[in-house]
């Protein structure tokens, strides 16, 4: 079980002299962040503590290597990952995560980051997948592809293969073309043991690593009231803040413990059932929660940090993703065989093998991209599989949970009629049951 980390940045003010014109300001002492009057000494239940707190003079380069960089380098281990910033517009979220010409925030840091670290690490071989996406008014829009929009949770996102850190920053950039709103990158990471022994024996180098890595930035968390919008931003508005709601009710439930929480309502919202994984499940996570300094974005400061101390509590159980996938079975010489999946990618890898072997010499340039695509759809086939597993995991503990409330519910409506029918007169017994 491993903690979710949790870390404040404050933002600058947008003036130098705002700090002097207000009745308080916020303290950043020892990572703990505190409310003061001017003056004054701090104000009653407006401290918190936080495993690290940034203040304005802070860089996107000490946030990524205090919270991201760990994450990173876990992911390319095998170890899902998320890392995301909320707070209110205007906070510095897009900042923290995108950054600036002068300063790359989180994103392009951690881009670079993994094509750095692969050069290193001579003893595995990777497969990087990057999709781009964004939930705009409860809608999921792939924005890789400008036709795939209102998609459902389980459809696929365009998964376009990188092999540098300059197509995926290109990706993104395509991206942001089509983008309305707050979005969600993500990368799926493949790695294999590379295989020295040339032997057809399986053997353990055939177990494939799959992680997935969500850098996300979130829509800003302030009240529709203080923005005074109407119209299609006063739609916008409300879907945004039933999102970042149902995220709140989640991270509540999920602080109360295990035996107190209940029913965890991540299928209210599709932000929350795409960050499952990453709230109380198997994923290194962390949250850049960003504030504003100015008086009169107290109340909404408030909120964000009272999110994060919640968010503070919620512990997840963290593996590395090795899964075991179930059997395939080939006709060879008219003969039915079942092989593991580990067998199966060694087959292809000989075929591959010999494949170059006849190659040797020539300048056959489209074999050598046959055998190219045949390497990764093969990954593909085995991540995807992988994935409907974990999947069905997850289908069947939520299903289970409910089942068991609704039973505990049932049982406690019937305890309830059997005490009462020695009274006189006649009751009438209403059960409810969530529909689900």
């Amino acid at each position: 079980m491993e903690k979710i980390c949790v870390a404040v940045r404050l933002r600058p003010p947008v003036s130098e002299n705002s700090s002097s014109t207000v009745g308080s300001f916020w303290k950043v002492e020892n990572n703990r962040i505190s409310l003061h009057k001017i003056h004054g000494t701090p104000l009653s239940a407006s401290s918190h503590a936080f495993d690290h707190i940034f203040d304005e003079r802070s860089t996107n380069a000490s946030v990524y290597g205090l919270l991201a960089k760990d994450i990173i380098h876990a992911a390319l281990d095998g170890f899902n990952g998320t890392a995301f910033a909320y707070g209110q517009t205007s906070s510095g979220k897009t900042f923290t995560m995108n950054g600036s010409e002068t300063d790359a925030g989180v994103i392009p840091r951690a881009v670079r980051d993994i094509f750095t670290t692969i050069e290193t690490m001579s003893d595995r071989e990777f497969l990087i997948r990057v999709s781009y996406m964004e939930i705009y008014n409860e809608e999921i829009n792939d924005l890789l592809v400008v036709e795939n929009q209102k998609l459902q949770i389980h459809e696929r996102l365009k998964e376009e293969i990188v092999n540098s850190a300059e197509q995926v920053l290109n990706l993104i950039k395509a991206g942001e073309v089509n983008r309305h709103f707050g979005e969600t990158n993500m990368n799926v990471i493949e790695s294999k043991a590379k295989d020295s022994n040339s032997s057809s024996d399986c053997s353990i180098n055939d177990v494939v690593r799959v992680s997935v890595l969500n850098l996300v930035d979130l829509a800003g968390s302030e009240r529709i009231a203080k923005t005074g919008a109407d119209g299609v931003r006063l739609k916008e508005g409300k879907y945004i803040n039933k999102s970042l709601m149902v995220l709140g009710n989640v991270i509540n439930k999920l602080s109360e413990g295990s035996k107190q929480r209940g029913h965890i309502p991540y299928r209210d919202s599709k932000l929350t059932r795409i960050l499952q994984p990453a709230l109380g499940g198997n994923a290194k996570t962390s949250i850049i929660c960003t504030i504003a300094p100015e008086e009169i974005h107290i109340e909404e400061t408030r909120g964000t940090l009272q999110f994060a101390s919640r968010a503070k509590r919620i512990t997840n159980c963290v593996q590395v993703n090795e899964p075991t996938f179930g059997q395939t079975c080939v006709l060879t010489n008219g003969i039915l065989q079942i092989l593991t999946d580990a067998a199966l990618l060694k087959r292809q890898q000989l075929e591959i093998e010999e494949l170059r072997k006849k190659l040797q010499g020539s300048h056959a340039e489209v074999l050598e991209q046959q055998i190219l695509k045949l390497r990764n759809d093969l990954l593909k086939y085995e991540m995807e599989r992988g994935k409907l597993e974990m999947e069905l995991q997850e289908e069947r503990k939520s299903r289970n949970q409910w089942i068991r409330e609704q039973q505990m519910k049932v049982e406690n409506s019937t305890t309830k009629s059997c005490s009462d029918c020695g009274t006189n007169g006649s009751q009438v017994h209403l059960v409810y049951l969530n529909d689900r």
